[in-house]
C-alpha cells in the first residue's frame, strides 16, 4: 500500500519575472515583441528526505490558442535540488520571451538524474510516472511588452509522491500549479549569482552573472545596487570598514563577486556581497550536514547535499570512492575560517552533529578532503512528531524520525522523548505559502515539526534548547459539503488524510476554519469566490479542496492555511 504520509509538502517555484526587452540588468523600455525573463527556483525542506534532485532539461511555455509548447528557455540543463536548505530562490536563467497568451508551461525532466536522499544521506530510489508535464494556469495568462509580472510553478512535492521512504521506491508523478502575478509587488529575494564586475559608479557595479558557481549557465550583465546596511566582505571573509572602500576595491573586468540580495525589476539590490578574488583558489564547494562531529581529531563526516562549484572535479574523485553518502574532511582549528551564515567569524565549538554547513576546498583529491572554509547554515535540526503538549507554554515533547541523523548518537532511538525547549526560540511558524507566524497556544500533539537549536544532556532524555520552530502542514483532499460564510469556515467531507494535521484529527467529515491571511489557489482566489463556486455546482458537480493547516483543541476541527479548490 503506498503511504504518502511520510512526505511532508514542499514545492518547486520557478519564477518568471516579466519585464520589456532592454539589454541586460532589465527595467524600462518598452514596445518589442519580446519580455525580458528571468526564470527562478526556490526549494523548501521535506521531512524524510535530505534532498531531492532533478535535471530540467527543458521548460517551454504552451501557447493558449494552440496548445503548442514554444523554444525551451533554459540554455543547458539544470540540476537542481528540490528541496534545499535555503528559502531565497534560485536564479535559474534570463531570456527574451516572445509576447503572448500562454496557457502552462510544459517541463522535461532527465528520470536517469534523479537522486532522492533520506535524512541519512542514503540514496532512495524513485520511479517516474512522466518525463514531461504541463503546470498550467487556472485561466490563460497574456504575457505584454512594456508589463512587469512573475509567474510561479508550484509543484509540490507532498502530491507528487507516493511511497514510502522506509520502502522505497518513491513514485513521483508531478503535480503542481501555475499563478501569475503583476505590477510593482512582483518582486523576489534570490540565492546567490556570480560574476565578475564590469563597470562601477560610486554607488552601483554591473555584473557579468552566472547563476552557478561553475559559470555554466549566463544570466548575462546585471545591475546590483546596495541595500541599506548591505554586507560588504573581502576575499578573507572581513567586513569592508565603509561602503567607499568597498567600491575602491572594485577593478572592471577583474574582481569576482558574490551577490545576495533581491531581484526587483530584472536589477539586484544587494543585502551582502563578497569579493571571492583570493577564495578562487578553491576548486569545489559542496553543500552537506555534518556527522560524526570530532573536535580533538579536527574531522567530521560530510553527508553530500550538494556540490555547488567543481562538480566536474569532485564528481569523477566520487566515483572512484563509489558515490558514498559521506566524505571524511578535516580541518585545521587554527588557519581554518569558521564563520556563521552572517559571515560572523566563530569557531570549531559552534561546529556540531546535524548542522548544515557550506565547506570550500583548495583540492580534491583524496580523504579525508581538507576543507579551507566553512561555513555554518544555522543550528543542527530535528525533524519528528510533536508527543506531547503538557508542558506549554514552556516546552513540549517531541520524538524524532527513524532515519533522523541524530539517531544512535545523541538520541538514543526513536521512542526516546526528548524536551524541546522554548524559552529562546525565536521563531514558531507554519510551512503553508507565507510561511505565517504562529502562537505557542497553536501548537498540537501529532503535527510534524522541524526544530533548530542546540541539544543536550542525556541521549535516552535529552533536550533541545529551539531557537526556531517549523510546523509542517497537515493536509487533506477532500469534497466541500457545507459553506458558512458569515464564519468563515467550511464542512468538508475527506477522501485522503495525506499528512497529519494532529492526533485529534481523523479521516471522516471535518469543519475547516480559514485562518486570518490564509492562501486561497486554483479556481477560487478567495473565501468569497469558494463559497460562490459552491452555490453555483450544478447536477453532477462537486467542490474538491485540498486543505493545508493544522489542527486544533476540537476534535476534526482545522485551522486552514492554504486551500485549493476546484470545480469536479
Amino acid at each position: 500500500m503506498l503511504n504518502r504520509s511520510t512526505i511532508v509538502t514542499s514545492f518547486l517555484a520557478l519564477a518568471a519575472l516579466f519585464a520589456p526587452a532592454c539589454g541586460g540588468g532589465g527595467g524600462g523600455g518598452g514596445g518589442s515583441a519580446t519580455a525580458s525573463t528571468d526564470l527562478l527556483i526556490t526549494d523548501a525542506a521535506v521531512d524524510e528526505l535530505l534532498s531531492f534532485q532533478v535535471k530540467v532539461q527543458a521548460l517551454q511555455l504552451i501557447d493558449d490558442a494552440t496548445g503548442t509548447p514554444g523554444t525551451d528557455v533554459l540554455d543547458e540543463d539544470l540540476t537542481v535540488d528540490l528541496i534545499g536548505a535555503g528559502v531565497a530562490p534560485r536564479w535559474a536563467s534570463r531570456i527574451n520571451l516572445p509576447t503572448g497568451t500562454y496557457r502552462g508551461v510544459r517541463a522535461t525532466i532527465d528520470a536517469s538524474s534523479t537522486v532522492a536522499r533520506d535524512l541519512s544521506g542514503a540514496i532512495v530510489g524513485v520511479t517516474h510516472a512522466s518525463t514531461s508535464f504541463d503546470i498550467r494556469f487556472p485561466a490563460p495568462v497574456a504575457i505584454s511588452a512594456g508589463s512587469y509580472s512573475q509567474v510561479l510553478l508550484d509543484i509540490n512535492l507532498a502530491e507528487s509522491l507516493s511511497g514510502s521512504v522506509s520502502a522505497p521506491p518513491l513514485a513521483f508523478d508531478p503535480q503542481g500549479a501555475a499563478r501569475l502575478a503583476s505590477g510593482a509587488g512582483a518582486t523576489v529575494g534570490i540565492d546567490e549569482i556570480r560574476g565578475t564586475v564590469r563597470s562601477k559608479t560610486t554607488s552601483e557595479f554591473v555584473i557579468d552573472a552566472f547563476a552557478d558557481g561553475d559559470r555554466l549557465i549566463p544570466l548575462g550583465e546585471i545591475n546590483v545596487s546596495l541595500a541599506q546596511a548591505a554586507l560588504l566582505l573581502d576575499d578573507d571573509g572581513l567586513a569592508f570598514p565603509s561602503t567607499n572602500a568597498f567600491f575602491t576595491a572594485l577593478v572592471p573586468n577583474t574582481t569576482f563577486v558574490e551577490v545576495h540580495g533581491d531581484l526587483i525589476g530584472g536589477a539586484v539590490v544587494a543585502s551582502r556581497v563578497e569579493i571571492e578574488d583570493g577564495a578562487q583558489s578553491y576548486s569545489v564547494k559542496i553543500e552537506g550536514r555534518i556527522a560524526a562531529l570530532n573536535t580533538t581529531t579536527n574531522t567530521f563526516d560530510l553527508v553530500i547535499v550538494e556540490i555547488e562549484k567543481g562538480s566536474s572535479i569532485a564528481s569523477p574523485v566520487l566515483a572512484l570512492l563509489s558515490n558514498p553518502i559521506s566524505i571524511a574532511v578535516d580541518y585545521d582549528d587554527a588557519t581554518t575560517p569558521i564563520v556563521l551564515e552572517e559571515h560572523t567569524p566563530t569557531s570549531e565549538a559552534s561546529l556540531a552533529d546535524g548542522q548544515r554547513v557550506k565547506c570550500k576546498f583548495a583540492t580534491f583529491t583524496a580523504e579525508p578532503f581538507r576543507a579551507i572554509h566553512i561555513e555554518i547554515d544555522g543550528y543542527p535540526e530535528f525533524e519528528g512528531r510533536i508527543t506531547s503538549i503538557a508542558g506549554l507554554p514552556a516546552s513540549f515533547t517531541m520524538r524524532l524520525s527513524s532515519s533522523d541523523p541524530a539517531i544512535g548518537g545523541s538520541v538514543s532511538s526513536s521512542n526516546t522523548d526528548i524536551t524541546v525547549d522554548l524559552a529562546n526560540n525565536g521563531r514558531l511558524y507554519l510551512d503553508t505559502d507565507g510561511k505565517p507566524d504562529l502562537l505557542v497556544s497553536q501548537l498540537v500533539a501529532g503535527i510534524k515539526v522541524e526544530v533548530k537549536g542546540t541539544i543536550s544532556g542525556p541521549s535516552n532524555g535529552p533536550t533541545i534548547a529551539a531557537r526556531s520552530v517549523k510546523l509542517h502542514a497537515g493536509r487533506l483532499r477532500g469534497f466541500v459539503t457545507a459553506v458558512y460564510p458569515q464564519q468563515g469556515s467550511i464542512d468538508v467531507t475527506m477522501t485522503d488524510l495525506d499528512d497529519p494535521f494532529a492526533t485529534n484529527v481523523t479521516l471522516g467529515n471535518c469543519n475547516v476554519d480559514f485562518a486570518t491571511g490564509c492562501v486561497f489557489d486554483d479556481e477560487a482566489a478567495n473565501a468569497t469566490e469558494l463559497y460562490a463556486l459552491f452555490n453555483g455546482l450544478q447536477v453532477g458537480e462537486s467542490l474538491e479542496v485540498r486543505v493545508y493547516g493544522l489542527g486544533t483543541s476540537t476534535a476534526n476541527v482545522i485551522e486552514c492555511h492554504e486551500i485549493r479548490a476546484k470545480v469536479d
